[in-house]
Order: C-alpha cells, then structure tokens, then sequence
C-alpha cells in the first residue's frame, strides 16, 4: 500500500438527504479514478460503500463508509454517509473528521430535511461546502 504525507491526504464526506444519489456518486468516483474496475450500482447491490447486507437489501446506506481513490498524487478519502433522519449520527461523524463537505441535493426533489440537518452540522464545524445537484 501506498503511504501518503498528510499533506497528501483529503477527507470528503458526501452527505445530504437519503436518495439523492451519494453512493452512486461515490462509486463513479471510485471507478473514474480506477480505484475499482467496474461501476458499481446501488440498485444491484455492487457499490463499493454499501457492502452490508442490509444496506444492499434496503438500497439504503446504513452506516458512513469510505472508499479512498488517488487523485494527482494526493489521496481522497470518499465518506460515503447516511441520509436517512435515523441515520445522520454518522453524517455527524464522518463531517467531523473531514475537510470538507460534499452536499448532495436531488434536483427534482430539492433541498429536503437532512440537507438542512448536514448543512448545519458542517456549518457547526466550519467546513467548506460544495453543492452537487445531482440527476
């Protein structure tokens, strides 16, 4: 395994509302940055962050996963996390040890509750927001 400064190292948590499309996201990185070598899907169970049984049957992120790809001599880590109100605890958790925040929001469905809820939590930790408006 390669070893990296921490200079050379990135934390991003993907976060936002449940279905906007984090994990899918996630696994395109993953796959455009040749960390794995096949797209992985969240509706046949092959993402690379939802690997628990449950989460594959449910379609669902359970529990904050991380998926590391490298990217111009510098690794990023993808925190993958859960949208789901029962869920954000690790949305929390994961925004606290990262550099920045990644929102996703469905464009269809727009800027929903948990969006509101991670927004404040990287507001709470004074993290950089990007915006993905996804589908």
């Amino acid at each position: 395994m390669k070893v990296f400064e921490a200079t050379g190292i990135r934390n991003v948590a993907f976060v936002g509302h449940s279905g906007a499309g984090k994990t899918q996201l996630v696994s395109a990185l993953a796959f455009d940055s040749g960390a794995v070598n096949r797209f992985g899907k969240v509706d046949e169970g092959t993402t690379v962050t939802d690997y628990d049984e449950e989460a594959i049957a449910r379609k669902h992120t359970l529990a904050a996963a991380v998926a590391a790809v490298e990217w111009n001599r510098h690794k990023i880590n993808l925190i993958d996390t859960p949208g789901m109100g029962n869920f954000l605890a690790d949305a929390r958790s994961a925004l606290r040890v990262a550099d920045t925040a990644l929102v996703v929001v469905d464009a269809v469905a727009g800027v929903e509750v948990s969006t509101e809820k991670v927004w404040e939590f990287a507001e709470e930790f004074q993290l950089p927001r990007l915006i993905v408006i996804n589908r």
